[in-house]
């Protein structure tokens, strides 16, 4: 079910404003704590730093994003999101509430409660 969330939530992404549900949720992680390292990101994540680095330089191609060389150590990376990036990731926030919002009423209360606590039970889990 998480696949195939994510690939419609990917499809939605990229038809409306041209970004992969992937480039989001490095967004998000940049949106909460600036500026980050790539290691950190892709740590947040649980993803290779390989993959954030491709990740980031398309943000960074279409404006989104800003990498530059950390003052003290210059082997790190620092990244943020630019102004540019800030909307286009508010934007998404509001793409990806709605479409969560149209999936939820499908179910009644009850199921919108029940499935609610399974979630709650399962974060906890973890």
């Amino acid at each position: 079910m998480e696949f195939i969330l994510q690939h419609k939530s990917d499809a939605l992404l990229r038809d409306s404003l041209g970004v992969g549900f992937g480039q989001v949720q490095i967004m998000q992680a940049l949106h909460r704590s600036v500026p980050l390292s790539q290691r950190t990101v892709a740590s947040k994540l649980y993803q290779t730093e390989a993959n954030v680095s491709r990740q980031l330089q398309l943000l960074k191609k279409k404006g989104l994003v800003s990498i530059t060389r950390n003052r003290k150590d210059k082997r790190l990376r620092e990244t943020a999101l630019t102004a540019k990036g800030q909307k286009v990731f508010q934007k998404c926030e509001k793409i990806l509430s709605a479409q969560h919002k149209e999936l939820l009423k499908l179910l009644d209360d009850r199921e919108v409660k029940a499935f609610d606590r399974a979630v709650s039970h399962l974060l906890k889990a973890l």
